[in-house]
């Protein structure tokens, strides 16, 4: 029998310039409709909305949609009836914690709370006997992780405990499936809901607990329209439902360490490593000497032999490279010319899988070629690393080694993740090799290795966030090493060593690095000492992109000198974004600080209700993951 596929349409632009295209009523709702879904099913989107294939059609003549083939899988998420659930042993500090939950719980002060625990300290132990008592209890519990990388394993833990009380949501899902689970959750067939960020919506009539884990992660806020936060959204449905929301994580985010240090949320902690299980040996290696000594490949020398040796002993790694493709820069030495996508400020990225140069924003790709188009040199450079490049180093070095490549590129099926990660927890392979998705939440008890390439390439960005999301990848992924019987070990390689961020990360100290870092929040003022709102103008034409800021910028000066003088902020720009031009749309921003009360809302409302000319879009973010 051959592979099940199926027709599937996606926008081939961007969300914010459909307001520039002619549509009618109809083709617009429809081009709406896939631009909040992401992708759907050609026969599932004509069910739905009784739209005729003609008008799908129409929307790609236009260049606004694009059809493919998606391979099915002829699974589905049901589970047995599980008879009688394990009993959970917990450690007096597990117990602590969860004493400590269930009374917040009972008592109802709080309706939020923060479980902090190093990395395999075991709070899904926690959680899950927090989930006994209140489905015990009759009420509805909802537990959403931050990647669908996260969702198989998560789901294998709970259908050997819940059976078929649990359901599932996330956007690998088809529309059809996902609404028979919420048909689950609403009619009470099913109790526990496990989901990524859309779960948050789940239609649970008594809702009593709500699990955010890995709780920092930027996932759980949407980039689309409607742009909420997954904990925001989650905080009123708590105190709507008089439940709990827990935050758990091993690196919260400074806002909610922030809020729990004050008292806002009740915290909870787990200092200790369950069992006999100990935090990883941490070695840095400084990749400039390693050039210096002649080593020009990906992998230094000490990770190499620690590869090596974990493959002879019979145990598992974790290769950590954030950063897909293959070759990340490619330029001309001759005449310095320097490959950039037509269509947006950024290089393209050469994957060796299809011998093509693709850009990451707005999915222009072209041939590979070795004439540089300036010159006619045929020495073009391929610089820049990627997964796919490091994938073919790793072979070459270990050609008997079982090499699994996690990325953007290489989990694009449905159930990709689970059939991978499935394979490396039962031994198919001996090193998986990937980006973020391997570096948070997963608990192989066979990896005893982790090695970090390029440890600091997120250190040098603009956005006010990129130390905080620095250290939390670091430890994430440092915390999946030894958590079995076997000690651990971990390998960062960096330019920079000594970077403090660095430092702490290997030492996985998240209460020295809050220290450090909450005090740069103060002196700057940024979250959690303000709210952060970002103003972004997008227009094909650069002048109206630029006129229409200044004219908001101009609104909002005169309001603040007028009527809302009363309202406090701290104004940066109008400029360029940090992204000057996504898909041929030119990008100006203003950045606000400030408290997001109603004077406020009022106020951004007043300053963006200026007459829009042409394809001119505005967009307003509250508290954005990434300023670009």
């Amino acid at each position: 029998m051959g592979d099940l596929t199926q027709k599937w349409v996606r926008l081939s632009c961007s969300e914010s310039e459909l307001p520039a295209f002619k549509l009618t009523a109809r083709q617009r709702e429809i081009a709406d409709l896939i631009a909040q879904t992401g992708s759907v099913c050609v026969k599932e989107l004509q069910y739905f909305t009784g739209v005729s294939v003609s008008v799908i059609d129409t929307l790609v003549k236009k260049g606004i949609a694009e059809c493919y083939e998606k391979e099915i899988f002829r699974t589905s998420y049901r589970f047995r009836q599980v008879k009688e659930r394990t009993p959970i042993d917990l450690t007096s500090e597990q117990n602590n914690a969860f004493e400590g939950l269930l009374e917040t719980y009972r008592k109802g002060e709080q309706r939020t709370a923060l479980l902090y625990g190093v990395t395999g300290s075991g709070k899904t132990s926690v959680l899950l006997k927090m989930i006994d008592a209140v489905v015990g209890s009759g009420r509805g519990v909802l537990f959403m992780v931050p990647e669908i990388a996260l969702t198989p394993q998560m789901i294998g833990i709970f259908s050997n405990r819940y059976g078929n009380a649990i359901a599932v949501f996330h956007s690998a899902m088809s529309l059809g499936t996902r609404m028979d689970e919420y048909k689950r959750v609403k009619n009470g067939e099913a109790k526990i809901a496990i989901g990524t960020r859309s779960a948050v919506f789940a239609p649970f009539k008594d809702l009593g607990l709500i699990i955010m884990d890995e709780e920092q992660e930027h996932t759980y806020k949407s980039e689309k329209s409607p742009r909420f936060h997954a904990r925001e959204i989650a905080k009123f449905r708590a105190a709507f439902h008089k439940g709990l929301l827990c935050l758990a994580s091993a690196t919260p985010s400074l806002e909610s360490f922030s809020a729990a240090q004050s008292g806002k949320y009740a915290l909870f902690r787990l200092d200790h490593r369950y069992g006999n299980a100990v935090l990883p040996q941490v070695t840095t290696v400084d990749m400039k000497k390693e050039l210096l000594s002649g080593n020009t490949g990906s992998i230094s020398r000490e990770l190499y032999e620690s590869i090596d040796e974990t493959l002879q002993n019979g145990k598992q790694a974790i290769i950590l490279l954030n950063r897909r493709g293959h070759n990340t820069y490619i330029t001309c030495p001759s005449c310095g010319y320097v490959a950039s996508c037509p269509n947006c400020s950024v290089s393209p990225t050469y994957h060796s899988a299809n011998h093509r140069l693709m850009c990451h924003y707005c999915g222009y790709s072209e041939d590979e070629s070795k004439t540089c188009p300036e010159c006619g040199n045929e020495n073009i450079r391929f610089l820049g690393v990627g997964t796919q490049r490091v994938e073919e180093e790793l072979q070459t070095l270990f050609p008997s080694a079982r090499i699994l490549r996690m990325d953007a590129d290489s989990t694009m099926t449905r159930d990709a993740y689970t059939k991978f990660l499935t394979a490396f927890s039962n031994g198919e392979y001996d090193i998986m090799l990937g980006t973020q998705m391997v570096a948070k939440g997963l608990d192989f008890p066979n990896v005893t290795l982790v090695g970090v390439l390029g440890a600091d390439q997120a250190l040098f960005s603009e956005d006010y966030r990129s130390f905080e999301r620095s250290f939390s990848l670091l430890t994430q992924v440092v915390g999946r090493a030894g958590r079995g019987g076997s000690s651990g070990r971990a390998i960062i390689q960096s330019i920079d060593p000594n970077s403090s961020v660095i430092s702490l990360a290997c030492m996985q100290d998240y209460d020295a690095f809050y220290k450090e870092e909450i005090l740069t929040r103060k002196v700057m003022t940024f979250p959690p000492y303000c709210e952060v709102c970002v103003i972004c103008v997008q227009s094909v034409t650069r002048t109206l992109a630029d006129d229409t800021i200044h004219e908001v910028f101009d609104r909002l000066r005169t309001a603040i000198g007028g009527e809302y003088s009363d309202v406090k902020l701290i104004v940066l720009g109008p400029s360029v974004a940090a992204m000057p031009k996504v898909n041929n749309r030119y990008r100006y921003r203003l950045t606000i600080k400030c408290k997001n009360n109603r004077r406020f809302r009022d106020l951004l409302r007043y300053a963006t209700d200026v007459k829009l000319k042409q394809d001119v879009g505005i967009t307003v973010d509250m508290n954005p993951e990434t300023v670009i």
